[in-house]
Formats: structure tokens, C-alpha cells, sequence
């Protein structure tokens, strides 16, 4: 069986579940995140949401063609706090290359303050082979830095590979980068 082939350009999909990495052992859906890997299918990675920080929630994802992105309501930073984008490209021009954390895949990351108080404002682009993902903060005023690292340790990536790996486990294809190509 072929889990979503691919996604028709003039087909957007609203779905409200969401995209958590799987976890040896906790049985998760895995549907939303099929679903935002394969808006992208050249993209060795995926990001996903690994637990929630307290006081943080899932908002909403929105899944298109290219691109898909979720985001995440704060009680402390405020609504919309963090969205996380996947795309094939992504513009770091105007961003600062940084080391990596030890605990990241390999992929280049960016930072690009844009506000620092009242509220902090900016975008954390990871740029890896077929595809980017940008967190763009957008705090309220009086949240600080402390609340982007607390969301950023919640947040992860599955490569393309072990998600393929982990599908064909469960009887499913997911197409693209180090899969089988998608139809059409």
C-alpha cells in the first residue's frame, strides 16, 4: 500500500493531529507526520515534536505541495509563539551560521534575530540535503530567549531513511529522497 503518494498542487489539507517522532516503544500516530514529510519529498528530514514543554500546545498545522508548516501556543509567549516550516529551499541570507548542538543531525544551522525586547522576535533555519526547516518565533511581550530554548529542546527531526525504515515495518511506503520515487 502507498501512504500518500504525493500531494496535488491544488490540494491543501487541514489536519489538526499532531506530528510527533515516533518513539521505540509509545505507539503514536504517525499520519500527520507521513504527511508533512511528504509535502516535501526531497527533504532528508522531517521535524517533529518530540513532548511538550509545560505551558506549551499544538495550534494547528497547515500541509501544502513544497512546503507545510505547524506551530505552537505558549502560555507564556503567547499564541503562535513558534511556527516550524519545511521546505525544499529556504533564504539564510540575512542569517548567521552557528555550530551545531551536539544532540542535531547533520545540517547546517542559522540564527536570525530580528527582536530581542520587549518580546523576542526571529527565525532558526536548519538547511540539510532537499529541504529546510525555519522555527520564526514570535513571542509576546515579556517572553525571553529562555522560552524559544525550552521549545526548541521539544522539537526534533526523523530522516527521510529511518522513517522509511520504520514504515515498511508497518506494511506502509512513504516515496521521495531515499525511497521510491513518488507517482506523478
Amino acid at each position: 500500500m502507498v501512504l500518500l503518494a504525493g500531494l496535488s498542487s491544488a490540494c491543501t489539507v487541514q489536519n489538526t493531529n499532531e506530528p510527533m517522532c515516533p518513539v521505540k516503544g509509545l505507539d503514536r500516530n504517525l499520519t500527520p507526520l507521513v504527511l508533512l514529510a511528504q509535502s516535501v519529498p526531497s527533504a532528508a528530514y522531517a521535524p517533529c515534536i518530540v513532548d511538550f514543554p509545560s505551558g506549551w500546545t499544538f495550534a494547528g498545522e497547515h500541509l501544502k505541495n513544497g512546503s507545510s508548516e505547524f506551530w505552537l501556543d505558549s502560555d507564556r509567549a503567547g499564541f503562535g509563539a513558534v511556527t516550524v516550516e519545511l521546505s525544499a529551499t529556504c533564504d539564510t541570507s540575512k542569517a548567521v551560521e552557528v555550530p551545531q548542538e551536539p544532540d542535531e543531525p547533520l545540517m547546517k544551522r542559522f540564527e536570525e534575530p530580528t527582536a530581542l525586547a520587549p518580546s523576542f522576535r526571529g527565525n532558526r533555519f536548519y538547511v540539510f540535503p532537499g529541504g529546510c526547516v525555519t522555527y520564526r518565533f514570535a513571542f509576546g511581550s515579556g517572553a525571553t530567549f529562555a522560552q524559544a530554548v525550552e521549545v526548541t529542546e521539544a522539537l526534533s527531526f526523523i530522516s527521510r531513511a529511518e522513517g522509511v525504515k520504520d514504515l515498511l515495518t508497518e506494511g506502509l511506503i512513504l516515496c521521495g529522497r531515499s525511497a521510491p520515487p513518488c507517482p506523478g
